[in-house]
């Protein structure tokens, strides 16, 4: 095994970061006092607002629709359009969703308004997309103008045609010579940074390769059997959530957050648009279980992929965050036992609702 780890009387101390080299030291942080809960808890927060009347819910709706760049009927305040997926494409012969036609954009590709990547980098070519993953701004069932849709929330089948769809567009910005490297990542929610709340992710093009998906091409070329330990690990500490397909979900301590998940797909080691249809879905529906078991808790992620490296995902989640100093994380040392909530109760309600949405998928 050569990632490094130390343990005392069976108890994990610490782990380092094979691609990183940073460390993740497990200890007693929760003695440390939370005064921010304090000040937020229920006698310091403000009075809440009345609930809307259904008339005023309604109103309130419409006014954000029309002033989202996102929802549809605004596609004039939005970059030029690279490509749609439609309603009819994703759902064919099932009900689609209430108050849309199956020749109406189901998935939307733009154009970034601001390139992540300066365009002189790439060609004088805006490389940065945006692809909207539904056109509805809201869940079904809205109650509250907080109710909005979420990726896992979609349909299974919904969720592929997303990562297909982000799969082209890859495709496509490879196409242009300048570009060397594009990776796709997504915030959920505005702890996370996102700015925009209407259901989407990006992919990015560069010049070079992105110095972490560089750093993982030059570790595997170096130690190629490094993903099947990191996965081995993973199961040997309890961590894992599911595994099958040669894919596997677990609870990681490699991310730069405590709250840190990872999907890998050990078979597929090539560019995202070379992967096989039959592989990708797989993958979608791995990445979807997380993100439905997860819910609308904050997080961002990233989809890393290349010539040599595993299909990969890494979520940190924006809840019980502990920060990277000096390269070095504290997570709790009963991370696998009684972190609040349970890491391990977590891997098993995970677990648990990945094979509820599995049968969802099914159906």
């Amino acid at each position: 095994m050569s990632i490094e780890y130390g343990m005392k009387d069976g108890v994990l101390l610490w782990v380092r970061n094979p691609f990183s080299g940073s460390v993740t030291y497990f200890n007693d942080i929760q003695r440390k006092p939370y005064v921010f809960r304090r000040l937020t808890s229920p006698q310091h927060a403000a009075v809440a607002p009345p609930p809307l009347s259904p008339a005023e819910l309604h109103a309130e709706l419409q006014r954000v629709r029309n002033a989202c760049a996102f929802c549809p009927g605004n596609e004039a305040m939005t970059m030029e359009e690279v490509m749609r997926v439609t309603y009819g494409e994703i759902y064919g012969s099932r009900a689609i969703p209430a108050g849309f036609q199956a020749d109406d954009w189901a998935i939307r590709v733009i154009r970034n308004i601001v390139p992540r990547i300066p365009e002189e980098c790439t060609g004088g070519k805006n490389e940065s997309y945006v692809i909207i993953e539904d056109a509805r701004h809201f869940l079904p069932d809205v109650t509250d103008l907080s109710d909005l849709l979420w990726s896992g929330a979609l349909p299974a089948e919904h969720y592929y045609h997303v990562l297909q769809a982000t799969a082209e567009v890859v495709r496509r910005s490879m196409t242009n010579p300048a570009v060397k490297s594009v990776v796709i990542r997504k915030h959920q929610g505005r702890e996370s940074g996102a700015s925009q709340p209407h259901i989407h992710i990006q992919a990015i093009g560069a010049d070079r390769l992105f110095p972490d998906v560089e750093r993982d091409m030059q570790v595997t070329a170096q130690q190629p059997q490094i993903w099947q330990e990191s996965v081995e690990l993973m199961r040997e500490f309890g961590f894992h959530i599911e595994e099958g397909d040669g894919i596997a979900s677990h609870w990681s301590p490699f991310g730069k957050f405590g709250r840190h998940f990872e999907v890998i797909s050990l078979p597929d080691r090539q560019p995202l648009p070379d992967i096989p249809a039959h592989r990708l879905r797989l993958f979608a529906q791995y990445t979807h279980r997380l993100l439905r078991a997860l819910g609308t808790a904050p997080y961002d992620l990233e989809i890393h992929h290349g010539e040599g490296i595993p299909l990969h995902l890494r979520l940190n989640g924006r809840r019980h965050v502990y920060a990277d100093i000096g390269g070095t994380l504290n997570s709790p040392t009963d991370v696998a036992e009684n972190v609040v909530p349970p890491t391990r109760d977590i891997v098993r309600l995970l677990a648990r609702q990945m094979a509820e949405a599995e049968e969802a998928w099914k159906c």
